[in-house]
Parts: C-alpha cells; sequence; structure tokens
C-alpha cells in the first residue's frame, strides 16, 4: 500500500475519533455503600496518557466499570499494580482528595 497524504489523513482521523471515544474521567465504582463520606474515586485517562491502552486493559482492568478496594490495592492488584511506591506513588502516599475528588 503507497502511504499518500490522504491515507496519513485518515489515519490522523481515525486516531482522533478514537481518543474521543475514551472518557478523560471515569468514576470508579463504590464496592461498598457505607464506605464513608468520600465521593467514588475518579480515574484520569489523560493523567495517564503516557500509556497506550494496552499497557492496563485488559490485564489490569477489565474494559468496563468494575469496582476494588484499597485492600486490593495494597495487594498489587488494579491501581496498586503501578502505584506500588516503586513504579509510581504508593496509593497510600497520596492524600484522599487526589483520587476522591467530587
Amino acid at each position: 500500500m503507497k502511504i499518500t497524504p490522504l491515507v496519513v489523513a485518515a489515519g490522523i482521523c481515525a486516531g482522533s475519533l478514537l481518543a474521543y471515544a475514551v472518557p478523560d474521567r471515569v468514576r470508579i465504582p463504590r464496592v461498598n455503600e457505607n464506605a464513608g463520606p468520600l465521593p467514588q474515586a475518579v480515574f484520569s485517562h489523560r493523567g495517564h496518557n503516557q500509556y497506550q491502552c494496552y499497557a492496563c486493559h485488559p490485564s489490569m482492568f477489565p474494559q468496563a466499570r468494575l469496582g476494588f478496594t484499597h485492600e486490593q490495592m495494597d495487594a498489587g492488584r488494579y491501581c496498586g499494580q503501578c502505584h506500588n511506591g516503586k513504579t509510581a506513588t504508593a496509593v497510600a502516599s497520596h492524600a484522599c482528595e487526589v483520587c476522591h475528588a467530587p
């Protein structure tokens, strides 16, 4: 296949459309409704945009909203797989409001 300006433009448009299909902020569902006064945690795709989708999906997270606990993250699952104090700042090192934003 010969790469022409039209092919390049089509690729840019397709990439842009894919980017718009991914929500910037995703609310993490509560596992326990009696978890306290903090709002649901928020995940920012934009804040993690240095990674490609397949870095986390589907190995760490299914491509569906899934609730999980701090105990699971502390055990190295979900966010805790990277936010372990080695790869990225540990979950427990963040102020609650960093993730549990209104």
